[in-house]
């Protein structure tokens, strides 16, 4: 705003009320004409900011320390009059009547004992005969003057206060009180002066504590600081007061002064407060996680919740006496200035880290900290959460996740639904998927596996697929599928479904293997058998009539000289007898002969007949025995190898018979095994 500069001259009345609310409001004159003149044309006034205790004990002090330069200036000139030249007696009256003699100590300041409200100051008489010179009356009417405008000045002071303000005699009764306390107690201050807090029906409320520290300011002369709650239509209120003496000329406590700062709202912030503090306290000390408070400057801790404690091992007052490097598990420099920049730069951060316990055993934690003010200064409030099991279902999983990825065999996740079309849609493949089909995992991603199906799929198979699936059941299927680049291969498949923790079916997974080596090989190894067949059906027929004798022989050998008698006619025919009833198993001497052992070199057991079968056709020969023993064939036979001695392979014919009794159970199997091995050479 432009300022001008402007000269008035003003009627010497209104000048002295300006100067009167300049020294009022601790303003220059200036200021309190610029704002009468704003009121008069409906200018917007700045805001004022309210008047505080100190502003107003300042003012009080100032005030007081003209009053005490006017009183001594009055003193001087009635000291040169006080024979002949007496002076006025209302001047004289004006004095006393106006500020009662004595100093304030403490929170007001060294000022005068006690106000009167302004309808009892004194008022000069500057029309009465005057007996001293002319020109000492003319002083003693200004400093009259001059003392009712002090007086008034304290007045509006004390009455423009927001705070209640009151004087109190030894009697307890009320000598001043400004507009504040008058209003607080409904009152108008002429009906309250005078007057005790009996005398006006007070409520009783605090009031006797009062009136007793009045007392004791009273006798001790020294002010006293307190809190009392008084009640008022709009609530109890509730205020601080100090009392405070006002000393006589002989040093005499006079009245008490009594000023009060109403701290309703505080109590209540206060209150609010301590219900804050009591929730943050529950909070903090029954809070899941580990929670500390420390000290930025220091790195001390403040303050732990009983968590903390307790998962380190300390006791809390062990633990409110360390900083944080003995319990830190230490870490890397650029590691640490890292977390300290961080920290600094957005004031949080979250990091995982480790713990020291008190027995030396470290703990995995992720700690959330953030820089907060505690109790004036800076703190770092940090939540520090156990994740051991966490760190140790990730190592699981990681292990886990690099088997599964790095596994030879295709692996294949997909959703449970739909199992009708389009089908289940694959959420995960690994690395053995993209080996074994020349498809990545963003390729197949979404899609459903039956694309990787193609025109010779059994669709059998396929069905006995779908179908299986339907009931939630795992199910096992090979099948032809194609590649990326068109070409078709083997797959055995092994699909499960995956259930989780609420047994509900979320996924299934398929373990899926390339077998087309293994069907070329199945497919090669029946051509050779077919081309076998062919090349042994002659040599089958020389022999079958010879067999067919031996088994019938061999079925009505019945002694230990029979079978002799017989394994010597037969050459290269070895026989083998076992009695199934006592389980003996006799072979004959040649059949041990012709695998190079002598007769005592191999004990007479079925044992020792089935390691001398070569152990790829042990189980074949075992199977094929027990289902003629069952009466699944007539007779038993098959083609099998034993190993020689020196470790040589040799090719026999192994052929037997069941002797069963009436029941039709088998009692006894008696057999030749035939050396085949020429026949097989000629074969191959």
């Amino acid at each position: 705003m432009v300022s001008k500069i402007a000269t008035f001259r003003l009627p010497e009345q209104l000048s002295q009320e300006i100067r009167s609310r300049a020294e009022a409001s601790g303003r220059d004159r200036t200021a309190v004409v610029i704002e009468a003149l704003k009121q008069a044309f409906g200018f917007p006034l700045e805001e004022s900011h309210s008047t505080t205790i100190e502003e107003l004990q300042e003012q009080l002090s100032t005030l007081d320390k003209k009053y005490k330069q006017l009183k001594e200036q009055l003193h001087q000139l009635s000291q040169k009059t006080q024979t002949a030249n007496q002076p006025d007696q209302g001047v004289q009256q004006a004095i006393p009547g106006t500020l009662v003699t004595g100093t304030i100590n403490h929170q007001i300041g060294d000022t005068d004992q006690a106000w009167n409200t302004p309808s009892q100051v004194a008022q000069l008489d500057l029309n009465d005969p005057i007996i001293a010179q002319e020109q000492d009356e003319s002083e003693l009417r200004e400093l009259a003057t001059r003392i009712q405008q002090q007086a008034r000045i304290f007045d509006q002071v004390l009455s423009a206060s927001p705070d209640p303000i009151c004087v109190l005699d030894r009697m307890g009764r009320f000598t001043y009180v400004n507009l504040a306390i008058a209003q607080l107690f409904g009152l108008s201050q002429a009906e309250i002066l005078g007057k005790t807090v009996q005398q006006l029906n007070l409520p009783p409320e605090g009031l006797e504590l009062f009136n007793n520290q009045r007392e004791v300011v009273f006798a001790t002369r020294r002010p006293l600081t307190d809190e009392i709650s008084y009640p008022t239509l709009g609530g109890v209120r509730h205020y601080e007061y100090i009392l405070s003496p006002i000393l006589g000329n002989h040093n005499s406590v006079e009245a008490v002064i009594c000023t009060a700062r109403d701290i309703t709202e505080r109590k209540r912030v206060e209150e609010s407060l301590r219900e804050s503090e009591a929730n943050y306290r529950h909070l903090f000390e029954y809070a899941n996680d580990s929670i500390f408070i420390i000290d930025l400057s220091t790195s001390r801790i403040l303050d732990a919740n009983q968590n903390a404690s307790r998962r380190l091992g300390y006791t809390r007052k062990e633990l409110l006496n360390l900083k944080t490097r003995d319990i830190d598990v230490p870490i890397g420099e650029d590691r640490q200035r890292t977390i300290s920049q961080r920290m600094q730069a957005t004031g949080s951060i979250i990091f995982e880290h480790a713990l020291r316990r008190k027995d030396g055993s470290p703990v995995q934690v992720e700690i959330s900290s953030r820089v907060i003010e505690y109790r004036d200064r800076l703190v770092s409030l940090s939540f520090v959460r156990d994740i051991t099991k966490r760190k140790q279902a990730e190592e699981r999983l990681r292990l886990l996740e690099s088997a599964v990825f790095n596994a030879n065999d295709a692996i294949v996740i997909t959703e449970a639904q739909p199992i009708d079309k389009p089908g289940p849609r694959i959420v995960y493949v690994n690395q053995g998927f993209t080996r074994m089909t020349g498809y990545t995992a963003d390729e197949v991603i979404g899609k459903t596996p039956r694309f990787l199906q193609g025109p010779k799929t059994d669709r059998a198979q396929a069905d006995k697929i779908r179908d299986t699936l339907c009931r939630w059941e795992p199910v096992r299927a090979e099948l032809i599928n194609y590649r990326k680049d068109g070409s078709e291969f083997w797959v055995e498949l092994n699909i499960v479904p995956v259930v989780d923790e609420n047994g509900d079916y979320t996924h299934w997974m398929a373990i899926e293997r390339d077998i087309s080596q293994r069907k070329q090989l199945e497919t090669a190894s029946a051509k050779r058998d077919q081309e076998r067949t062919a090349q042994l059906s002659q040599a089958n027929t020389l022999l079958q009539e010879q067999l067919a004798k031996q088994e019938q022989m061999v079925a009505n050998l019945r002694s230990h000289e029979e079978r002799q008698a017989i394994a010597l006619k037969a050459g290269n025919v070895g026989i083998w007898d076992w009695n199934l009833e006592n389980d003996e198993f006799y072979l004959a001497s040649n059949l041990k002969t012709m695998l190079r052992y002598e007769d005592q070199e191999i004990a007479n057991s079925k044992a020792t007949w089935l390691d001398l079968i070569h152990p790829d056709d042990r189980q074949q020969v075992e199977n094929e025995i027990n289902a003629h023993l069952e009466g699944s064939t007539t007779h038993y036979g098959m083609e099998h190898r034993m190993v020689q001695k020196d470790g040589t392979i040799r090719w026999f014919l192994s052929r037997g018979v069941a002797v069963r009794d009436d029941q039709d159970k088998p009692y006894r199997l008696i057999g030749c095994s035939v050396d085949i091995t020429e026949y097989k050479q000629i074969e191959d």
